[in-house]
């Protein structure tokens, strides 16, 4: 593919996510074709749009759909006919009233939930989805108050059990969490830290 049919092919959804960015870091003639001039966003503080785009995350649902966004605008300046996909949008705006504020769920995780739901129905997927993520995401006592962005564990699929957060400020120069989850599969206990 040419490095137009492989961005028209993220656009038009045929190409998943993680195809695309495996080709981004991997394909010279792509890198060189995303350096061309293009006026981006000016939210965007990048040089290029592949500097832009090499920085985004693949697994969130937020940075794929803004990318799809930048890359139709990019295809239209190139004189690309294309028709841009409604799916991430789409499930951008589910995401947006399933998910709780203390969770980023991860593309893929979130794709594997579709594929699972009983119903495509949008009021009963909506309804589905947020009782499936109430049970699937679970916490021993509170959910996590994150310093920075959610970082919820997943190992194979399956979320792991928030058990609780300490302040370890005292072992550190800044404001310091350390939040411990359980793997109930392996009986392993898996702490990450956050500072800000």
């Amino acid at each position: 593919m040419t490095p137009l049919e492989i961005i028209k092919s993220f656009v038009d959804g045929s190409l998943p996510p993680a195809e695309f960015e495996r080709m981004l870091n991997n394909d010279a003639a792509l890198h060189t074709a995303l350096e061309a001039s293009f006026t981006l966003p000016a939210y965007v503080n990048e040089p290029d749009l592949y500097t832009f785009l090499i920085g985004q995350q693949y697994a969130n649902i937020e940075s794929v759909f803004n990318v799809q966004v930048i890359l139709s605008d990019f295809l239209k300046s190139q004189g690309v006919e294309h028709v841009p996909s409604k799916k991430y949008e789409e499930l951008f705006n589910l995401l947006l009233k399933v998910q709780p504020k203390w969770l980023a769920l991860p593309f893929d995780y979130l794709s594997a939930l579709l594929e699972r739901a009983p119903s495509q129905q949008p009021k009963a997927l909506q309804a589905w989805l947020k009782e499936t993520i109430a049970s699937e995401f679970r916490c021993l006592k509170s959910a996590p108050k994150w310093l920075q962005a959610p970082a919820w564990p997943i190992e194979n699929g399956k979320p792991l059990v928030f058990v609780g957060q300490l302040d370890v400020s005292a072992l550190s120069h800044d404001s310091s969490q350390a939040y411990v989850f359980f793997d109930e599969t392996t009986g392993t206990f898996q702490t990450l830290k956050q500072s800000c």
